[in-house]
């Protein structure tokens, strides 16, 4: 019995070293690092999260995969554990300065996925395969599960919320999702026109965007930038290294950010990233307005997971956009 647990504890001990909880620098994040911190992120919902979180399991996968009887409507994968609202109850971007259409049906399962935590719609514990022998329910079902912010007495019931906002009750989601509130861009609702634009095709000879088989680490981020961009931040904009396939990449090409030729909410985002990274990132939970208290205990970066952002530095210098975008 001794042998398992000393590999396990090395094992575990290597993977904290390869992968850190927290980075100020772009430098901790060099090519070939695992893109990987989904655990101490603010998408670990089990009882051992950080930020919200249930008493009713401790996994961290369940809330969106599955081994066995994954939701495969409307092509989602991989073994997708979750209930999702179907494409047409969206609204898309629709035209775009590109020349492009997108219209309801055309959102894409990479994208459906996001939302379906992200939409504001569906409850955290929408999913279809519950942990052990708590049942299957085909396309999802709520669980009636409590969740809660680390602190005495705020556990709310998302089969009474709905994961909605409530204005005529200060403690429910509006409080962090409400408007102008800190974690208002955390819920997306049903009206995708004024986000940038997701399950649209990626046309390189139309709105300034690169080549797909451009390499993205050979890209010029600090063209036409103040001098002192290059230094700036341990080489923020200096080094442009994506998060692609798990790894942190300077070979991937701009084809490998794309799903099936299009944009989706993953070609930015990698879910399973704790990216630290991004010097200018805003806090995300810092203070409740309504009742005057300080949310110590998750605040900025550390609470931002850098926005799970693929590049390594995040948007700093809109090194995000123009990784694309050649403006």
């Amino acid at each position: 019995m001794k042998r398992p647990i000393k590999t396990l504890f090395l094992a575990s001990a290597i993977a904290l070293i390869a992968s850190p909880a927290f980075s100020a620098s772009v430098n901790d994040y060099p090519a070939g690092l695992a893109a990987s911190g989904i655990a101490g992120s603010r998408h670990n919902l089990g009882s051992m999260g950080k930020v919200i979180r249930t008493t009713a399991t401790t996994e961290i996968c369940v809330f969106c995969h599955t081994p066995h009887h994954a939701n495969t409507a409307n092509g989602l994968k991989p073994m997708w554990n979750r209930g999702t609202s179907a494409p047409t109850s969206y609204t898309a971007y629709g035209a775009t300065i590109g020349g492009t259409t997108v219209s309801n049906t055309d959102i894409g399962s990479t994208s459906l996925a996001c939302l379906s935590c992200h939409d504001g719609v569906m409850t955290f514990d929408n999913i279809v395969n519950a942990p052990g022998k708590g049942g299957v329910v085909n396309g999802g079902s709520d669980r009636g599960w409590l969740f809660a912010m680390p602190f005495v007495n705020e556990f709310i019931p998302p089969a009474t919320y709905n994961h909605k906002f409530d204005t005529s009750d200060p403690w429910t989601c509006v409080v962090c999702h409400g408007v102008s509130r800190p974690a208002e861009r955390l819920s997306l609702g049903m009206d995708l026109s004024n986000d940038h634009p997701v399950s649209v095709a990626y046309n390189s000879d139309r709105a300034g965007l690169r080549p797909t088989n451009t390499i993205i680490n050979s890209i010029d981020l600090t063209s036409e930038l103040a001098s002192s961009a290059a230094g700036y931040a341990s080489g923020n904009l200096a080094q442009n290294r994506w998060a692609v396939k798990g790894f942190v990449s300077d070979t991937a090409t701009i084809a490998d950010l794309l799903r099936d030729g299009k944009v989706e909410c993953s070609s930015c985002h990698d879910p399973h990233f704790k990216n630290m990274s991004w010097d200018e990132v805003e806090g995300t939970y810092t203070w409740n307005p309504d009742q005057n208290l300080p949310w110590t205990w998750c605040s900025g970066e550390n609470c931002s997971d850098g926005q799970f952002l693929r590049r390594v530095g995040g948007n700093t210098g809109s090194g995000v956009c123009r990784t694309c975008h050649e403006k």
